[in-house]
């Protein structure tokens, strides 16, 4: 296939990785970011094996390994330490892991992986809309005409709105809280594990490590007291926090001494991706409740199998009908995945959170369902009744004129 012009809208995971990519394809790529400086937003993100392949072959994966903090698991409790949920990555493999990191230092490796490629960045220019192949900013002023547009500008996407008028996307009605504070010894941050408290649906906090001796704290919210033009109630997250978690109470002081990120997340449900030589990627074509911690490792796997469609041919069009073709059992299984938890850890129903203690303990130490539980945190599954084995070492094998 020829070079293409190639304009990617969004500078976060997926559009990053994208850019570099296919830059180093021989494209030529233009980035278009609506802040003046690029950068993060968020506090923490969990790599799963998935993505963490994409960071190897990026080149950025030891960077990320040496700024993070391995995971070997997930642990979920009740108040009463009850448990919920007990994962292990050594289930699949006993080299296999997660990585916890800031999403700072996913943004400074991507970020300078990116300043370092042939692609061209313009910052401080937000893209309103696309008419065929051409972008326009909010000024009116058009850029390209691009032989592919990636649309890569979030959850939140400008883009998706002008391109699929009749699209499905639902805001969730809880959303979190996000601190990243120091561990001072305590533990949490070298065990190994994201751990989750919780007490019924209405309460949740989990700690994450993500890096030597740091921690990311999320503390669960309905999305009416994470509006921006309103005060935090500290003492209240205080109080409910050191409550639910008694053993964690220095780590919440911590936190509510500090700065917080409010999130809140949408369920992002589109019958197709691209229309024609536009594609969606990332949370913009698939966003989902952060319940399964996938969105950077999809984000991540599309930019991957997006080049390498590109790079079989033999024509643009069928490259992108390619990508569809491989990406659509992965992303259709962790939409509705997603969808489907998030009531039982975050929402109203006393029903649900009952059902969810009694119940996925005890389910989660059936092989069968222990092994699906499992891989679904991997982020290696492509459907409810197939799954993508991790190598020899350990690690998840990139596709490669496959399914993904």
């Amino acid at each position: 296939m020829r070079p293409l012009e190639v304009g990617v809208v969004g500078c976060g995971v997926a559009g990053q990785a994208a850019a570099i990519l296919l830059s180093r394809q021989g494209h030529r790529v233009t980035v278009f970011e609506r802040f003046a400086e690029p950068r993060p937003v968020g506090a923490g993100l969990l790599l799963q094996p998935t993505g963490l392949a994409v960071l190897d072959a990026l080149g950025l994966g030891d960077g990320a390994r040496a700024k993070g903090a391995t995971v070997h698991g997930l642990q979920a409790r009740t108040a009463g330490g009850r448990a919920v949920l007990d994962l292990d990555y050594a289930d699949l493999h006993p080299d296999a892991h997660g990585l916890g990191i800031r999403r700072s230092d996913l943004f400074d490796l991507l970020h300078g992986a990116l300043k370092a490629s042939r692609a061209t960045l313009v910052s401080g220019l937000e893209i309103a809309s696309v008419e065929g192949q051409v972008l326009v900013d909010e000024g009116g002023r058009k850029h390209g005409p691009f032989d592919l547009v990636i649309a890569a500008d979030g959850t939140n996407s400008r883009l998706r709105g002008s391109l699929l008028p009749s699209k499905q996307v639902t805001l969730y009605r809880w959303g979190c809280l996000w601190a990243t504070v120091p561990d001072d010894g305590l533990g949490f941050a070298s065990s190994g594990l994201l751990q989750q408290r919780v007490r019924g649906t209405r309460e949740m906090m989990g700690l994450l490590p993500v890096a030597p001796g740091v921690l990311t704290l999320y503390w669960s919210l309905p999305v009416t007291a994470l509006n921006a033009k309103k005060a935090l109630d500290l003492d209240d997250f205080r109080r409910r926090a050191t409550a639910l978690w008694p053993e964690a109470a220095p780590i919440v002081a911590r936190a509510a001494a500090g700065a917080f990120t409010r999130a809140t997340y949408r369920h992002v449900a589109l019958s197709r991706w691209n229309k024609g030589g536009v594609l969606l990627i990332g949370d913009a074509g698939h966003g989902t409740s952060p319940q399964l911690g996938q969105g950077a490792n999809l984000g991540l796997v599309d930019a991957w199998v997006l080049a390498d469609a590109l790079a079989e041919g033999p024509d643009l069009l069928s490259a992108v009908m390619n990508w569809e073709r491989r990406r659509e059992a992965t992303l259709f299984y962790y939409q509705r995945v997603s969808h489907l938890l998030t009531p039982f850890f975050q929402s109203r129903s006393a029903v649900l959170g009952g059902l969810r203690d009694l119940a996925m303990g005890p389910l989660g130490r059936l092989p069968p369902v222990r092994r699906l539980m499992t891989t679904t945190l991997a982020g290696t599954r492509r459907g409810w009744w197939s799954n993508v084995p991790l190598d020899a070492a350990g690690r998840y094998p990139l596709p490669r004129g496959g399914r993904a």
